[in-house]
């Protein structure tokens, strides 16, 4: 979720010109694809999670599941919105990720390669750090020195 936040931020024309970069652990970058990965580890098709999106998208179903208003998991698909990407943003993310689908994290930086930079480590869902702390460590400062300086 905190990834969803941060890009949704960053993006905000009010509060874009204030953000130097992102350093996103694990992130959810397409909802529809996170849905999907999760249906499959609970055992179920994949397919199934199309079943899901109606009742975060359509109002009378948002209403029953007892939502306050429609999710528009659209709006949280990174891939289709690449485009309004502006700020560099570092994505670590893990191979073997269960939960968010490291392949939406690798489509996106083929998309933007000037800014979003993807370091992958052989791990599951935010366990990057713990998969090798000593290269995390070493990319995330590598990654943040210049931003740091020039601000």
């Amino acid at each position: 979720m905190g990834g969803a936040i941060a890009m949704q931020l960053a993006t905000d024309p009010d509060l874009r010109d204030d953000v130097a970069g992102l350093v996103l652990e694990s992130p959810v970058l397409d909802w529809v694809s996170t849905i999907k990965a999760n249906c499959v580890r609970a055992g179920l098709p994949a397919w199934t999670a199309l079943l899901a999106v109606p009742w975060l998208d359509w109002r009378p179903l948002a209403e029953l599941a007892g939502l306050p208003s429609v999710i528009g998991v659209d709006r949280f698909d990174w891939t289709a919105r690449a485009n309004e990407i502006s700020v560099p943003t570092l994505v670590l993310h893990g191979t073997e990720d269960t939960s968010s689908p490291f392949g939406v994290a690798a489509r996106l930086q083929r998309l933007r390669p000037e800014l979003v930079t993807l370091e992958s480590f052989d791990a599951d869902h935010t366990m990057t750090w713990n998969s090798d702390p000593e290269r995390w460590q070493q990319t995330v400062r590598t990654w943040l020195a210049p931003r740091l300086c020039s601000s």
